[in-house]
C-alpha cells in the first residue's frame, strides 16, 4: 500500500469515527483505538506528521468532544516529534 491509498483508508476510518453518535460509546471507542494505531503505524512507515495532522484538521473540531479526545491523539503527533527508526 503507497501513502496516498494509505492516507485515504486513514481519512475515511476517521470519518467513518466522527460519524459515530456519542451514545455508541463503545463503537466509538474501539473505533478510537483503531485509527490510534493506524496512525502509530503510519509513522514507522514513513508517512508525514504534516500528513496526519492534515487528516485531523480537515474534520470538523466538533469531532472531538472534548478535552479527553484531543488527548488521545498520540502526544508524538500533537508535539511535531518524529520517530527514528
Amino acid at each position: 500500500m503507497r501513502n496516498a491509498e494509505f492516507l485515504e483508508c486513514l481519512k475515511s476510518e476517521f470519518q467513518e469515527y466522527c460519524a459515530i453518535p456519542i451514545s455508541q460509546s463503545q463503537h466509538k471507542s474501539e473505533k478510537k483505538q483503531f485509527i490510534n494505531g493506524l496512525m502509530k503505524a503510519s509513522r514507522f512507515f514513513g508517512v508525514s506528521f504534516d500528513d496526519l495532522n492534515e487528516i485531523i484538521k480537515s474534520q470538523p473540531q466538533a469531532s472531538f468532544h472534548g478535552f479527553e479526545d484531543m488527548l488521545d491523539v498520540p502526544t508524538y503527533i500533537r508535539n511535531e516529534m518524529s520517530i527514528k527508526s
